[in-house]
């Protein structure tokens, strides 16, 4: 009986010129393409499956520290959070971000600005949280049911590393790193203000109801930093989302110890916005970028994510290069700008050996 409906609707479909698909062929999911699409861009995404290539390193920034990232054709996220507190100022949204589907969420830190979204996203598309002890204890306790792997132990060291097995095809390594703090002024480099701020505050003003939402985030704990580090078809590649002060710090000589060994890496993909700009402008970022010796250097967390207390990226973009020019080892530079290299992932696309 199944066999012959079958056939009546095979013929019937033929008659109407509609083709049924072959056997064994794959579906499209049209959800999954259009994110992915949107996202990655639609010549990196193939067009029935919604699969990223995998013979590529992709990451597409949505603001501040967050990134889209596929490696080997296997997408996960690198912190979350969708600043469009300016409405439409990233153009995407969360529920997009959630529909590409990714398998992982790796947590830098837990601040609002970069993990205030990460629990909706997990529960919306089913991934799996990343981050330090810290941060998934704030995740159980706040999102139960939502799945959390540890990668820094409580109390664990500036410079440990533990490797993760999460995801098939890449080696990832967590390194415990330390969060920008405010320091007594060295004079190595001038200091660095958040200014001139976006006049974005009086052309387009702050979204109320984002407001209100991430009221309910703006003490979410740190929990910790975490670096990571990755290793991918014979690329090399390193993302952190907060530069700790490693020339002041008791802990920086492991931390630098530690990015050495990661080094020299074909990426990374690193904050350059801390609070001791404030009195040592750029000398953190630039101890990072000089130990872990990238061929390309592309930087994070220096766009208008907030009002007052953040500025466009091209307002710190000569400041950046001045002090770059300091260091002996310079890398190619992939200088995102705000809001135009939001969602532009053939910024920083690498071929896989």
């Amino acid at each position: 009986m199944h066999r012959g409906v079958v056939l009546v609707l095979s013929v019937l479909l033929a008659v109407a010129g509609v083709a049924l698909p072959a056997p064994g062929a794959a579906h499209a999911d049209t959800a999954l393409v259009s994110a992915r699409s949107a996202v990655f861009g639609a010549h990196n995404v193939d067009q029935t499956t919604g699969a990223v290539r995998d013979d590529r390193v992709i990451f597409s920034w949505f603001g501040v520290s967050s990134f889209a990232a596929a490696m080997a054709g296997k997408v996960f996220l690198t912190d979350a959070w969708v600043p469009n507190v300016y409405s439409r100022h990233v153009p995407t949204t969360r529920e997009q971000i959630a529909a590409v589907k990714p398998s992982h969420i790796l947590i830098g830190h837990g601040h609002f600005d970069h993990a205030a979204d990460a629990a909706d996203i997990a529960r919306a598309s089913g991934a799996r949280l990343v981050g330090s002890a810290g941060h998934c204890a704030f995740f159980r306790r706040s999102a139960p049911g939502v799945a959390c792997d540890v990668v820094a132990a409580t109390g664990a060291r500036p410079g440990s590393t533990r490797p993760y097995r999460g995801i098939p095809g890449i080696a990832i390594t967590a390194m415990t790193n330390i969060h920008s703090t405010l320091k007594a002024p060295t004079g190595q480099h001038p200091p660095l203000l958040p200014i001139p701020p976006s006049d974005r505050l009086l052309t387009d003003p702050p979204h109320a109801d984002e407001l209100g939402r991430l009221a309910g985030h703006l003490d979410d704990p740190e929990g910790g930093a975490v670096l990571y580090a990755f290793e991918v078809g014979g690329r090399r590649i390193v993302w952190n989302d907060s530069v700790g002060p490693v020339g002041q710090d008791p802990g920086g000589p492991a931390i630098v110890a530690g990015l050495r060994a990661f080094g020299p890496v074909d990426l990374h993909v690193g904050s350059i916005q801390g609070f001791n700009e404030i009195t040592n402008g750029l000398g953190d970022p630039l101890r990072y970028i000089d130990a872990l010796r990238p061929k390309v250097f592309v930087p994070n967390h220096h766009d208008d994510w907030f009002p007052v207390i953040a500025t466009p990226a091209v307002n710190r973009e000569r400041a950046f290069f001045d002090a770059l020019a300091t260091i002996d080892a310079r890398p190619e530079v992939r200088y995102l700008r705000d809001p135009q290299d939001y969602l532009r992932p053939d910024r920083i696309t690498l071929t896989l050996n």
